[in-house]
């Protein structure tokens, strides 16, 4: 239940409700964004797949439970009824993708809504490094902790990322990366790559009772300039001002 007290927006509150539900189509019979709907609730539920070879193998045992299946809509309604943000679409590359500026994910569903990992893959979302390049997508997504600490962080993973302003964020890439390299190339041009770059935050990893924090997605950015190498230091310019609370926390964290 706790993966899933984020979810903020209608139409994946109402797409999980219907996944949950006894009566729910088989996942050949649903339509594209509903697929990706169910992929993005199964590995939230399974991120390694769980052992089952099909979603749907993974939602009938799922509705086996009809109170668990009823908490979850419960859960996801209330949560979409209380969302004080206003979701927008991420632009005509992402419209089969059904993830909003704006709205809060967990890694798993980011990752299976972008095609980085699904069974037809053979290849689950488990990832725990601070960027992922989704080649089904073309979207290169940026995973940023904005209060770094140092048990869940090594000296070389301490990167300075905050906000500038609020359309305006520095980020550092990996410390392997220089602007010669393929992903750097990629970084620094993605229009001549014919790529993208979504950038989602968050303001730490666990909450006071050490639960994994989900990300706020901030929406596709542009690359301003850059400097340095190994790592690159790059500002990027968001699509769309973030939130008032994410652009006091991000900016916070350049002091």
């Amino acid at each position: 239940m706790a993966a899933l007290i984020h979810v903020d927006d209608q139409e994946r509150a109402d797409a999980y409700t219907m996944l949950v539900s006894a009566d729910a189509p088989a996942y050949a019979e649903l339509g594209s964004r509903e697929q990706v709907f169910a992929r993005m609730l199964f590995f939230t539920l399974w991120d390694d797949a769980g052992g089952f070879a099909s979603y749907d193998e993974g939602f009938k045992h799922l509705r086996q439970y009809p109170y668990v299946c009823s908490e979850i809509q419960q859960i996801v309604a209330m949560g979409a009824a209380a969302s004080k943000r206003a979701s927008k679409a991420l632009g005509m590359h992402y419209a089969s993708v059904p993830l909003f500026s704006h709205a809060t994910y967990r890694r798993e569903e980011i990752l299976a809504a972008l095609e980085y990992g699904s069974l037809e893959l053979g290849k689950n979302v488990k990832h725990r490094e601070g960027v992922a390049w989704c080649p089904k997508t073309k979207t290169d997504a940026f995973f940023v902790t904005l209060s770094k600490d140092e048990a869940n962080h090594s000296a070389t993973t301490m990167y300075r990322d905050y906000a500038l302003s609020p359309d305006l964020f520095h980020w550092e890439s990996q410390n392997a990366t220089s602007p010669t390299s393929p992903t750097g190339k990629r970084y620094l041009d993605s229009s001549g790559h014919g790529s993208h770059v979504l950038l989602f935050t968050r303001d730490t990893a666990e909450d006071e009772t050490g639960l994994t924090l989900p990300y706020t997605c901030l929406g596709r950015v542009d690359y301003v300039q850059h400097k340095g190498e190994k790592p690159i230091a790059i500002t990027w310019k968001l699509h769309r001002p973030m939130p008032a609370d994410v652009f006091a926390d991000a900016a916070a964290v350049a002091q």
